[in-house]
């Protein structure tokens, strides 16, 4: 795919030219068509399988494939560009070069670009650290049928988050559902005596996913050179927040 301007500021400093790795996907469309709407960013390039390597870009976005995303960490590290991986079901050797490469460059990896998804995981987290371990916990995920990895990216990352605040959920506590068109739905389940907390999240439209990707790498720009985090966003966020 070539390259294209957006708008007609794309020459300020502060635009970031992003290069978009899996332009030909659902989510690759959705980003290019937030970029469009964008006044901070604009299109560099769209890459989709077979196209050459873009020539200059200061953000790559990556929602391709594991082969891809190596691709992209390619470019990346050719422009010295920060690198958004939104890829699912990476390889461990592909997950090994990013965390190599994090030594030289800000690079991050969101199993979900939803800002909503980042709320949940901080909702979660805070409910296993007040409840304590003895809650029993279970997700249940529903995505469209052409969705191959089950459990899905998010709800792994969720059952991290779980782990991580002390929490208690093996794999068999995942259930995946595959039907239709779903885009992405998320249901956590805490377990008590005589009481249970549900937290939800329904995707309807991949374009927030987009949006969510974008700023998540708009935020990478001005990161140091490391293995960053959704958390880390939503902690900058917080803060910008309850300073306003």
């Amino acid at each position: 795919m070539s390259s294209q301007t957006t708008n007609p500021s794309t020459q300020r400093s502060d635009i970031a030219h992003v290069v978009v790795f899996g332009a030909r996907g659902r989510m690759g469309h959705a980003l290019i068509a937030a970029l469009e709407r964008s006044d901070r960013a604009t299109l560099a390039m769209g890459v989709g399988r077979g196209d050459s390597m873009p020539a200059s870009g200061d953000l790559v976005i990556d929602f391709s494939s594991d082969e891809g995303a190596k691709s992209a960490l390619a470019t990346s590290e050719r422009l010295s560009a920060p690198l958004l991986v939104g890829t699912t079901a990476l390889s461990t050797s592909t997950i090994e070069a990013l965390r190599q490469a994090s030594g030289r460059l800000p690079i991050m990896v969101a199993s979900n670009a939803s800002l909503g998804v980042a709320v949940m995981h901080r909702m979660v987290e805070m409910a296993i650290r007040a409840l304590g371990p003895s809650w029993r916990v279970e997700i249940c995920e529903t995505h469209h049928v052409r969705k191959k990895d089950a459990p899905s990216g998010t709800a792994l990352s969720l059952a991290e988050t779980i782990r991580a605040a002390g929490g208690m959920i093996e794999r068999g506590d995942i259930r995946c559902v595959r039907e239709g068109d779903v885009v992405g739905h998320h249901r956590i389940e805490l377990h008590g005596p005589g009481e249970t907390i549900v937290l939800e999240h329904a995707a309807s439209d991949r374009a927030l996913f987009a949006r969510g990707a974008l700023e998540l790498g708009l935020w990478l720009r001005s990161r140091p050179a490391g293995m960053h985090t959704v958390q880390a966003w939503l902690d900058d966020r917080l803060r910008e927040r309850s300073s306003a």
